[in-house]
């Protein structure tokens, strides 16, 4: 049975036994004030489980506080984590409060947390540990009651090993560790999403309903989806805007033509296709790509017009 997670978002929508596990662990976890580490890929929903073991903690009435810690330069995110007092360097006009200070009594997410600078890891281990720190250019110790959750694209014992991370601070922050697995990984997963996303989508455009054509089920389930979930969902609400009729064909898909037929190619092998029935959907997907134009088609296909005329025949291919 399909489960949404949290406040119906849209993306922990699953069925596959991996990702109940993990909802299940997050609930658990959400009661206690342990510190978390969600590893995963871009794209896998890291922040939006976050959100969830707030929602689920009882700290859920307190804020829920994002940093993003990757492409900022030091100095600022500095700042934006521990707050300065006027004067702190040039153009700070007046106090700032950190994100460590707004985060006091609920939650604060440290998205990609392996992208800190070495002596900025330095300064979180100390609130970690201590939970206490100076905003910058300040006499005044701050101390703050928070629950930290961090998140990773990297893996980040590796790093530790490599000390490319520190060791200590790996081991403070990864009291419970969860993974959320690549989109790819939970192929039942693909069409479920891709159904919800259709239907809020269109909802949300001032569509009518919609629906997904046998082509494009098949080539959104074998698509590899490097960019996992959020991906998916960008591909189908542009989907959603370019397709005039009540269906979402393939060519409303914005995928590029290897994309297409590197998915064709995986179907057949899941399929255990024979040779003749995958050179059959290899001809049809050539087709939808070039739009019918036989010409073209052939030339991508590597034979000639007239041996492609007499391959459609033989595979009745309209």
């Amino acid at each position: 049975m399909p489960a949404v997670a949290g406040n119906n978002a849209l993306a922990l929508i699953h069925s596959d036994p991996e990702m109940k596990r993990i909802l299940d662990l997050a609930a658990k976890v959400a009661a206690s004030e342990a510190n978390v580490l969600i590893t995963g890929e871009s794209g896998t929903g890291k922040s939006l489980l976050a959100q969830t073991i707030h929602r689920q903690s009882p700290r859920s009435s307190g804020p829920f506080v994002t940093v993003s810690c990757a492409n900022i330069s030091e100095e600022l995110l500095e700042s934006d984590l521990f707050g300065h007092e006027r004067g702190a360097f040039t153009g700070a006009e007046n106090r700032r409060i950190g994100k460590f200070e707004q985060a006091q009594g609920g939650t604060l997410f440290l998205d990609e947390v392996s992208e800190l600078s070495p002596r900025l890891q330095g300064k979180l281990l100390r609130v970690v540990q201590e939970r206490s720190f100076e905003r910058l250019s300040g006499d005044e110790t701050i101390r703050v009651d928070l629950r930290l959750v961090a998140s990773s694209g990297a893996d980040l014992e590796t790093a530790s090993r490599e000390e490319r991370f520190r060791k200590d601070l790996y081991y403070r922050l990864n009291v419970i560790a969860i993974r959320i697995p690549a989109l790819r990984e939970r192929p039942d997963d693909i069409l479920l999403l891709a159904e919800a996303f259709l239907e809020e989508t269109a909802s949300r455009h001032g569509r009518g309903p919609l629906k997904f054509k046998a082509e494009t089920r098949e080539l959104l389930r074998y698509h590899p989806w490097p960019g996992n979930v959020r991906e998916l969902k960008n591909v189908v609400e542009r989907a959603v805007i370019s397709t005039e009729g009540g269906e979402v064909g393939p060519e409303d898909l914005p995928l590029s033509a290897s994309d297409r037929t590197g998915a064709v190619l995986r179907a057949a092998t899941a399929q255990m296709m024979t040779l003749d029935g995958l050179e059959a959907s290899y001809i049809r997907e050539v087709l939808r790509i070039t739009r019918g134009n036989k010409t073209e088609a052939a030339k991508i296909l590597g034979i000639n017009r007239k041996t492609l005329l007499e391959k459609r025949k033989r595979y009745g291919i309209p």
